[in-house]
């Protein structure tokens, strides 16, 4: 998309997960020649200061220098961990929160500042499904989502009293595989809804969906140049002014650099402002997720409890 107010959406500094290719890429549309590409496999992102990013891997995560084009500055394996690694969060306490799935049970535990499990926060929940993306509220709760039996849920949940169910997508509104959840405010979170390629503005005290943005059925725009194909939407970020940042997976290949449009913007009531062409990029293939570094701080330890990426501290 190439019109004006298109351009001033754009984020000019992208961090973004490749799943097809397995691979993070930084993108600096300003300074192109600063662009990098760290190979292997992630879903998870966050900044935790010191000019470094965070990204969970399936046996743990890493400690990426962003200062040195993503070289590894801290590689951390579990050597007992339950199943696979979807989620990395760093604490303000300098402690980690990893969570993920093993077999019939997702899991979630917290890490000291040597990458030892404490003992007293490892939780495992039975029956619990498809646990990719976990955030902290600003209560110090854990927000993640599921499925079971059919059912998408959203959980929350502390180290006393584990997992509740905090909302239950409503049958007749569409959700599949959902990835990411996040409190808004008091009553309210956001949640991306994978393969229903719609986010969710849901009031949890209310149990009712107040919004729904994009959809497998949203119009193409004008300004695309081929289908926008809203396949799969996973990872975002919220900025302030309530705007949504998002990715939108096309499927497990390294073959997809020509589907879709791959990261789109949307305002706070649903249109959208920007579609990223990935094409111009031709060593992407298929995004997961995305972090805009725009105006943050990298010196800074940074995370989501509002829904908006803020500096911890």
């Amino acid at each position: 998309m190439v019109s004006e107010s298109a351009r001033a959406a754009q984020p000019r500094e992208l961090l973004t997960n490749d799943e097809g290719n397995s691979a993070l890429h930084y993108l600096n549309f300003d300074a192109p020649d600063r662009n990098w590409t760290h190979r292997g496999p992630g879903r998870d992102l966050q900044l935790i200061g010191e000019r470094r990013v965070l990204r969970s891997h399936p046996k743990g995560y890493l400690e990426l220098d962003l200062e040195r084009r993503g070289a590894i500055s801290r590689g951390v394996v579990i050597s007992d961990v339950p199943g696979v690694v979807e989620s990395a969060r760093r604490l303000a306490s300098g402690h980690t929160v990893i969570a993920g799935n093993g077999a019939g049970a997702s899991f979630l535990w917290e890490l000291d500042r040597d990458h030892r499990v404490v003992a007293s926060r490892r939780l495992s929940f039975a029956g619990i499904e498809k646990v990719r993306l976990v955030r902290q509220t600003e209560q110090g709760t854990f927000l993640f989502c599921s499925e079971n039996a059919g059912s998408n849920l959203v959980h929350e949940a502390d180290w006393e009293t584990g997992a509740r169910v905090l909302f239950e997508v409503p049958k007749g509104v569409p959700a599949d595989s959902m990835v990411k959840a996040v409190r808004v405010s008091a009553d309210v979170i956001t949640v991306s809804t994978g393969y229903a390629a719609s986010l969710l503005r849901i009031d949890t005290a209310r149990k009712q969906v107040l919004l729904t943005i994009g959809g497998r059925e949203q119009l193409n725009p004008e300004q695309c140049q081929r289908p926008l194909s809203p396949f799969f939407f996973s990872g975002y970020q919220m900025f302030e002014n309530c705007d949504y940042l998002l990715s939108n997976w096309q499927g497990h290949s390294a073959a997809k650099n020509s589907q879709g449009y791959q990261l789109l913007r949307y305002d706070a009531m649903g249109r959208l402002l920007w579609a990223f062409d990935q094409t111009a990029h031709p060593n992407l293939s298929s995004l997961n997720n995305v972090l805009a570094l725009d105006g943050l701080d990298t010196r800074k330890l940074h995370d989501e409890p509002r829904g908006v990426l803020v500096p911890l501290g």
